[in-house]
């Protein structure tokens, strides 16, 4: 989040560090998050990438007594959590810093995404589940960057931090920084990835989180290559 400003970047800084990698990747996976959740959303009627719905659902069933969708909800409550669990089992405390794990946890991302497509033939809840964990485990993978709080499978810190800092900016005349623009791409990515999600789903529904599942299989094999060329 912008308050209290934890770090910030000298122009020296910045290009010591690589800024614009993490604008792809913050590109990538905001896409991907917001094509998932609005699949899942279009087939089982609830999100899987950002739990604020998924919670209202427990709320709203559990009032209702409805048994069934409230262990739905438990269920991908459960599973973005055990998905966080695995991405800091694999991951840590690390902050984007070169380790083999991370290809690794692309790897089983891809595989989890790709097993939900498996399960989204027989319309079976599995693929909800799995979905759920592929997200988790996506969101914690570059949870926070230079003291930047990033969140690539839901918008509202998101949304919220844009305005703080447009207010930094109107009531300051803060510079407009760099931070604040990687927020708007994870913005502007969730929502275009949101788009085609829609549109793969209508044109081939059980196939479509094929897509997802290959990029980050590509993006895991590719991060490995380069990582054990550096050994």
């Amino acid at each position: 989040m912008p308050y209290p400003v934890k770090e910030t970047l000298s122009d020296n800084d910045e290009l010591k560090f690589p800024v614009r990698k993490v604008f792809l990747i913050a590109t990538l996976m905001a896409s991907m998050a917001g094509y998932i959740n609005s699949a899942m959303l279009i087939e089982f009627g609830i999100p899987v990438s950002q739990m604020t719905g998924v919670a209202s659902h427990l709320s709203d069933s559990a009032v209702h007594l409805e048994l069934g969708d409230f262990l739905t909800s438990l269920m991908i409550l459960f599973g973005f959590l055990g998905g966080a669990l695995l991405s800091g089992l694999l991951i840590g405390k690390a902050q984007f810093k070169t380790t083999a794990n991370y290809g690794h946890a692309l790897l089983i991302n891809s595989t989890l995404l790709a097993s939900a497509a498996i399960f989204s033939f027989i319309h079976s809840e599995i693929s909800l589940l799995l979905s759920a964990v592929a997200c988790g485990l996506q969101n914690a993978l570059v949870a926070s960057y230079r003291g930047l709080q990033l969140r690539t499978t839901h918008m509202t810190g998101t949304v919220t931090d844009i305005g703080v800092h447009l207010a930094l900016k109107l009531k300051t005349g803060t510079p407009w920084p760099w931070q604040a623009n990687l927020l708007l791409v994870l913005l502007v990515s969730f929502l275009i990835g949101g788009a085609l999600g829609i549109f793969a789903y209508r044109s081939f529904p059980n196939w479509s989180l094929l897509i997802p599942s290959s990029i980050t299989a590509l993006l895991g094999l590719l991060y490995l290559k380069v990582y054990y060329q550096k050994q």
